[in-house]
């Protein structure tokens, strides 16, 4: 199993999004796992846009295609509105809300590879899960590269029909409810 860490941490943007278009592009993946990758394609892809090493043409090439497609993002953590501003986290203002957004950025939070806005199926309380981590599946409905080609803030993406499954963050083995 590909892991998102082995991609998008242990390796630079460039080699990450390669290798993960390279592992889209097999035969034979389980649908799972090409919503994975889509994701990890998207993220790498605009993370090497920030860095220089892609441009925009690389970008639009490299999702085209994606969109009515399903990705799946990592987990992160489900936060309250107390800690406003954080990055690559599911930040709740409205414990019942169907839709927010999530701000995908580096590492070092210096670049924002992505706004990601969700849509989701339906209503989740999100309140239970703060301190948990939350992976969001959903079809890709939209990506918007920034249209003045900013380094500093690469895309948007609009994720549809979405849904959340939950984990315990960092206690043993993970217990998943899918909502």
């Amino acid at each position: 199993m590909i892991e998102y860490s082995n991609l998008s941490q242990t390796k630079t943007g460039r080699a990450a999004s390669d290798a993960a278009a390279s592992y889209l592009a097999k035969t034979g993946t389980s649908e799972d796992l090409q919503a994975r990758l889509r994701y990890i394609v998207i993220y790498t892809t605009a993370g090497a846009v920030s860095t220089g090493a892609f441009d925009f043409d690389v970008l639009n090439k490299r999702l085209k295609g994606f969109v009515g497609k399903s990705v799946t993002l990592p987990d992160r953590p489900v936060i309250n509105d107390a800690q406003p501003g954080r990055m690559n986290a599911i930040c709740i203002s409205d414990p019942r809300a169907t839709s927010f957004m999530v701000v995908a950025a580096n590492k070092t939070n210096t670049t924002i590879h992505a706004f990601e806005y969700v849509k989701l199926q339906q209503a989740v309380d999100l309140a239970p899960h703060v301190g948990e981590l939350g992976s969001i599946t959903g079809t890709l409905r939209k990506v918007e590269p920034n249209p003045n080609k900013s380094p500093t803030l690469v895309l948007r993406i609009y994720i549809g029909d979405a849904t959340i499954a939950f984990s315990k963050a960092l206690l043993g083995p993970p217990t998943v409810t899918v909502l």
